[in-house]
């Protein structure tokens, strides 16, 4: 990468900081059952017909190499009680230390874990993969949606913290 390239990336990752994102934990399970789960802010809706999400995910994590052998993946939305669960998720500790915190389960149909108490939970059927530059895009039809009751409290991101709107 030459100088340009690199202030480049640079100022793209400081106007990043700048966008508002919600903050979803994507679940997968790899073939030997092994769980994995990641803080995900690059989420989003693709279409309604039919119903379906997409996921970036780096190459290099974990959870990445499970949902290229999967057929599912979960997306978890957080609301503003799971900062500590965004925290876990999001660092490069154990698989194990990422469950510690929260109200996870398994769905049976799919094996994947999620959050019994998230704002939305999204059981995603994996239809594309798409590598691109460092990442992987995934796009899941929704086979089920569950939402929470009561307030809509989301957590967000923003400038490099969390925060609740």
């Amino acid at each position: 990468m030459d100088k340009s390239q690199d202030k480049s990336s640079l100022t793209m990752f400081d106007g990043m900081r700048r966008m508002l994102a919600s903050v979803s934990i994507v679940t997968a399970s790899n073939r030997a059952g092994e769980r994995f789960a990641m803080t995900a802010s690059s989420v989003t809706s693709v279409s309604a017909e039919p119903p379906s999400l997409l996921v970036c995910v780096n190459q290099k994590a974990g959870l990445d190499h499970a949902i290229d052998e999967s057929e599912f993946f979960c997306v978890n939305v957080l609301s503003a009680k799971h900062k500590q669960v965004a925290v876990n998720c999001a660092s490069s500790d154990t698989l194990e230390t990422r469950f510690q915190h929260g109200n996870w389960h398994v769905e049976e149909n799919t094996g994947c874990y999620f959050l019994g108490d998230a704002q939305a939970i999204f059981f995603c059927r994996k239809q594309l993969v798409q590598p691109y530059g460092t990442h992987h895009i995934y796009v899941g039809d929704v086979i089920e949606t569950r939402v929470a009751q009561g307030e809509v409290s989301p957590l967000g991101y923003l400038n490099g913290d969390y925060f609740t709107p």
